[in-house]
């Protein structure tokens, strides 16, 4: 059948241009809602994204707390081995020491001599002892004098005392003794 379009002309453009602005009103809304629901979809994902990076950064976190831990344990537990290592070392030094020390004043005694008393206090000995004279004292400071080991011998006080009628003299004197 045929149409006969009765309306004029300029109406029928007119009701056309104005569903042409209603069909693009509506397409711009519907795309407007669809960029919308893509920019939503998108900050979901990329939300999901960083949480999910999140949890990993944490497990991370807490498997490397266990390590830095267990390296801090084993931190003191070697400065406790350093520590028992160095304390061993210096009494095996300390008794090294002390027998160099022995074997030095055996060896640097006179005949005449006889010690009494022997104090180490660090690298300080102090020595009180009986001699015949003042002579074998000076002996005696003389040949420690002579050894390697002794520093700044000084000669404390000599006193006289009598021993079963024969007169002795009673010493005290002080050096250093390094080992280097």
């Amino acid at each position: 059948m045929i149409e006969v379009n009765l309306l004029p002309l300029k109406e029928v453009r007119r009701k056309e241009a104005k569903r042409f602005q209603v069909s693009v009103s509506i397409l711009l809304v519907v795309l407007v809602l669809l960029l919308i629901f893509y920019l939503k979809w998108s900050a979901i994902q990329r939300e999901k994204e960083l949480d999910r990076r999140i949890s990993e950064i944490k497990v991370e976190i807490a498997r490397l707390d266990k390590i830095v831990k267990e390296i801090e344990e084993i931190k003191s537990k070697k400065e406790l081995l350093r520590k028992r290592l160095d304390v061993a070392e210096r009494l095996e030094r300390g008794r090294l020491v002390s027998a160099m020390l022995m074997d030095d004043l055996s060896h640097r005694l006179p005949e005449k001599l006889w010690l009494e008393k022997l104090e180490k206090r660090g690298s300080t000995i102090r020595v009180s002892g009986i001699a015949l004279d003042d002579e074998t004292i000076a002996d005696f400071m003389i040949a420690l004098k002579g050894s390697p080991y002794v520093k700044k011998v000084e000669l404390g006080a000599i006193k006289k005392r009598e021993v079963g009628g024969v007169g002795l003299r009673e010493f005290s004197l002080t050096y250093e003794f390094k080992v280097d």
